[in-house]
């Protein structure tokens, strides 16, 4: 094989692995996408459920709150209420904060996940075009012979 023959056999194969990286990068770049989407999901599966016993908590406190009300003479303690309530209140901040975070991250990939689409749905085709125009170049000189051969 001349230096000719692997030269074209490299660009060959350097369009075609530009080729399947542009084909995988895609999936990679969807995937990033639904990632962002499935960890939205379950933070808002999460809320709701903290936020479902945010609300029983707070009834349940209101509950109690209202019996120690009726019943002034027998002290009724309502601390463990409170502290559930606390703690639901907390939990649900924590995951706003988590969504909030998520939303502000999700932001920047889209942004770079976008450029970098374009990058292989655009520049990689032309590249590849490129690539097949040099190596087409390439073939028909090494079919031309040399004068006086």
């Amino acid at each position: 094989m001349t230096a000719i023959h692997a030269d074209i056999d490299a660009l060959t194969e350097l369009r075609a692995a530009l080729t399947r990286f542009r084909y995988a990068q895609r999936e990679v770049t969807d995937r990033g996408g639904d990632a962002i989407e499935a960890t939205r999901a379950s933070l808002e599966a999460k809320a709701s459920r903290w936020r479902a016993r945010l609300e029983q908590g707070r009834a349940e406190l209101a509950a109690c709150r209202d019996r120690a009300a009726a019943e002034q003479d027998t002290p009724v303690d309502c601390s463990g209420y409170a502290r559930a309530v606390s703690e639901a209140g907390e939990r649900l901040e924590h995951i706003r904060l988590w969504q909030q975070r998520i939303d502000e991250q999700a932001i920047e990939f889209h942004g770079v996940a976008g450029r970098y689409k374009n990058l292989l749905e655009t520049d990689l085709p032309r590249t590849e075009e490129q690539l097949a125009g040099i190596i087409a170049s390439l073939q028909a000189a090494r079919r031309v012979q040399p004068s006086g051969s």
